[in-house]
């Protein structure tokens, strides 16, 4: 079963990666993307091993004498002389990054983790660009997809994730803390704390509220930020056992190691490592439990109908009424008929055996006609008798069919016979089309400048418009060659206090005037500005816009520089 991080247990762990491996050399590491398992084998022998898979999650750091038994798959890549130089965890972030450096300390290669429940991923980096600012590019991504605005894929620039809750560097004061809370309801205290103040989180905010001094608790949490305890806490969730940097119940569950150690007793209470790893299912074994999710999750459905059904039938049932009665008031209306006056909302009559009986009445109606009326109720209770205890059954049958059926695709997966109760199998749920969905299609093509920069180029006249103005930031830079007809390109930058560097904005423009109509120009003037002074006139024909405040650069057309910047396939 997979653990789960908050801030202080990513932060918590940065400082013992740090402690445990800084200044080693890096031999080697591995990305077994079937498993979604990265291992990094250090010069001692020692290894860091993050298991990323929904069903494992835990990061592990295990000493020469550690043997693993289960073979990994993927590339292995291997180093010269990098040493681990750094780690650094974003302040109230669940991801950690852990640079490499050369012998003269100049930091060459990343490797960051993103550690959010059920997101979990792992980015190889490179450093590139020029000095006094280079940036971080993706050279490889566990699992390649969009994280927000961030896209985690092979040649886009990588940015850690950055908190926006309150509460970062210092605890709130007793007048912010209450100010918070002011006019919540208790039951949503959990959840205000939640949104408003860092380091909070799902698995210490009961704790925190739980204590005379809520705010008081919070401090405790900051203070291990600084001077993380020596021993770590374990304790049983209903996903399993979870360490934390400090004791948030009994206190029986204390280590006698710290948070990395803990992670490998949390592993071990899961059987082992090798245990972790055989229960992790392969690309063909996550189709079949794919297709045998959507099964379960239709018969759930049927079964969900199927209840409502027989209660309603129930309800019929019991609504229904004996048939006699109806039928006897019809027949004493028939024998007592000179005795009602024409137009009766309601009458009394002697009953068969001398009692009075009161009989409602349709005034609208003849004697004759209120006691076919009557009959014809008599009659539907008759039938309603009749049918409606098959119905239920049948409805039952069904039911119990369906109950049956969940736990046979429990136990050995889905076939013909338990598709067709829901209906058949859907198309598309087949080893191959599953196996090959393919990745909705972008409004623009990628292109990463020399500086490490995102560069998105347009892909026709409606792209241009998504492009501007849906996949783009304000402050993000525009360019389109001027006075021609083109590619809309944007330049992803996002900073207010300054422009992009010179190199970066030519090798735009160059793109610019690539995917314009005066490709074949020697010289294009391109027009640039930020991406919040382009406006869309009404009713204006796709890709027409007005740039404002705009600057305008010469370049030169080069294919061949485009080539050199458009990202190698992950």
């Amino acid at each position: 079963m997979p653990v789960r991080y908050d801030p202080l247990v990513t932060r918590v762990l940065a400082r013992e990666i740090l402690s445990r491996w800084g200044g080693v050399a890096l031999r080697s590491l591995r990305f077994d993307r079937g498993r979604r398992v990265v291992s990094l084998a250090f010069d001692d022998r020692s290894r860091l091993l993050a298991l990323l898979h929904p069903l494992a999650g835990h990061l592990i750091g295990l000493d020469a004498r550690a043997r693993i038994e289960t073979e990994l798959g993927g590339k292995l890549h291997r180093f010269g002389r990098l040493i681990l130089s750094d780690v650094e965890a974003p302040a109230d972030e669940r991801a950690l990054l852990l640079t490499f450096s050369d012998g003269a300390g100049q930091p060459r290669e990343g490797l960051a983790f993103e550690l959010q429940t059920q997101r979990w991923n792992a980015v190889r980096l490179e450093l590139t660009g020029p000095e006094p600012q280079p940036v971080w590019r993706i050279e490889a991504a566990l699992l390649s997809r969009d994280a927000g605005h961030r896209p985690l894929r092979r040649g886009a620039p990588y940015q850690l994730p950055v908190s926006t809750r309150n509460g970062i560097d210092e605890v709130p004061s007793e007048e912010a803390w209450l100010r918070s809370l002011e006019g919540v309801d208790e039951t949503e205290r959990r959840s205000a704390v939640l949104r408003s103040w860092a380091w909070a989180s799902t698995l210490n905010v009961d704790w925190i509220l739980a204590g005379e001094a809520p705010r008081e608790r919070l401090s405790e949490v900051h203070a291990a930020l600084e001077a993380p305890p020596p021993r770590a806490w374990l304790g049983e969730r209903r996903w399993g056992p979870q360490p934390y940097p400090r004791a948030l119940e009994d206190p029986g569950g204390l280590q006698e190691n710290g948070l990395l150690d803990t992670f490998l007793v949390a592993a071990n209470e899961e059987g082992g490592i090798d245990a972790l790893l055989e229960a992790i299912p392969t690309a063909e074994e996550e189709v079949a439990h794919g297709e045998a999710q959507l099964l379960i999750k239709r018969l759930r459905s049927r079964l969900k109908r199927l209840g409502k059904r027989t209660a309603s039938l129930q309800r019929q049932l019991e609504a229904a009424g004996p048939p006699e009665e109806p039928r006897s008031a019809g027949q004493l209306l028939l024998a007592r008929k000179s005795e009602i006056a024409r137009g009766s909302a309601s009458v009394a009559l002697e009953d068969f055996d001398g009692s009075t009986r009161r009989i409602e009445l349709d005034s609208a109606l003849d004697v004759v006609a209120n006691a076919e009326r009557l009959f014809d109720e008599a009659r539907r209770r008759e039938r309603a008798l009749e049918k409606l205890p098959i119905e239920i059954a049948t409805a039952q049958d069904r039911h119990d069919k369906m109950t049956a059926a969940i736990v046979r695709v429990e136990e050995s997966g889905p076939n013909e016979s338990l598709w067709a109760l829901v209906g058949g199998k859907p198309s598309g749920t087949g080893r191959k089309t599953v196996a090959k969905v393919a990745e909705p299609r972008l409004a623009y093509t990628r292109l990463v400048s020399s500086g490490g920069l995102e560069i998105r180029v347009g892909r026709g006249a409606k792209d241009n418009d998504e492009l501007t103005f849906r996949n783009s930031a304000p402050d993000d830079i525009w360019l389109h060659a001027s006075q021609s007809s083109g590619a809309h390109v944007i330049l992803r930058w996002g900073r207010k206090d300054e422009n992009p560097p010179r190199s970066d904005l030519l090798e735009a423009a160059v793109a610019a005037a690539v995917n314009s109509g005066a490709r074949n120009s020697g010289t294009v003037a391109v027009v640039w500005t930020r991406r919040k002074h382009v406006r869309k006139p009404r009713k204006s024909p796709p890709g027409t816009v007005l740039p404002e405040r705009a600057q305008t650069i010469f370049v030169k057309p080069d294919e061949r520089l485009m080539n050199r910047l458009r990202p190698s396939p992950d």
